[in-house]
């Protein structure tokens, strides 16, 4: 896929909500996303990994993006990159020693799970996700994972390399993750079982993550789509297909009867 279709996939999502009454915004000060993430929600902390204490963090690979309805924002997320250093890492290895943020203490981290990173490979974290009560059932949380992670490939020209997120157990369970409608990861591993300074307890986590060929293969078959102006069943509808099915070419999507997929965002502030 090239840099200018993804432009094209994202450009297309972006007119979709625009056209439902939404306004999409980019912004490059990850301290905006925190206080408007924490303005609108009332949380703070869980969105530590955003909150860069040293100014050479700073890159312009870190952003955030707002959905607003014109009066306030109604959708919210975040992405930080980072660079692998000079050594073939995991991921759990590279958080465990203070890659995604700087641990007070010893944290349950477990070195030896998630994907491996090559040598100065750029890998992502997407967080600070957050949709209005008044806009959720509405796939919010698909169309800004979307956006998000294009703008990602954009930003790094295609080469990153990862994009993952963390996922508490409950959410693991129920399998959302994986699914097609929202962060579309294709894979899914533990990462963390012990304590957790930012949340100060004990806590299972896991990873999911896509590597970003995944991702554009993943946007490619949407752009397909899109270009036919077919609906998307698990973006527009409620299809629980999981994101390893669409990339295989799964013939038969299970949209729920009593929720027929629509054509449209037509109705969406309504």
């Amino acid at each position: 896929m090239q840099l200018s279709e993804i432009k094209e996939y994202q450009d297309q999502l972006v007119q979709q909500l625009e056209e439902s009454g939404l306004n999409v915004s980019f912004g490059d000060d990850l301290s905006v996303l925190l206080k408007t993430y924490e303005a609108a929600t009332g949380t703070g902390y869980v969105q530590l990994p955003f909150v860069l204490d040293d100014p050479k963090d700073a890159n312009p690979y870190n952003f955030w993006v707002c959905f607003d309805d014109g009066t306030a924002p109604v959708a919210l997320s975040g992405f930080r990159t980072m660079q692998n250093d000079s050594a073939i890492r995991r991921v759990g290895e590279a958080y465990n020693q203070g890659a995604l943020y700087r641990c007070k203490q010893k944290e349950g981290w477990l070195p030896d799970t998630g994907p491996k990173l090559n040598a100065h490979a750029l890998f992502g974290y997407i967080g600070a996700g957050w949709v209005h009560p008044r806009y959720r059932g509405h796939n919010l949380a698909g169309f800004i994972a979307r956006i998000t992670q294009a703008e990602a490939l954009l930003r790094t020209g295609g080469t990153l390399a990862m994009s993952t997120a963390m996922t508490a157990e409950a959410l693991y369970l129920s399998g959302m993750n994986l699914r097609a409608s929202g962060l579309h990861h294709l894979h899914v591993e533990l990462v963390l079982d012990g304590y957790l300074g930012i949340a100060e307890h004990d806590m299972r986590l896991y990873l999911s993550h896509s590597t970003g060929p995944e991702l554009m293969r993943f946007y490619e078959c949407e752009l397909a789509m899109l270009r036919n102006d077919e609906t998307i069943p698990w973006l527009h509808g409620h299809d629980k297909v999981h994101a390893a099915a669409v990339l295989a070419g799964t013939e038969q999507l299970s949209v729920l009867a009593d929720e027929a997929p629509i054509s449209s965002l037509a109705g969406l502030t309504a």
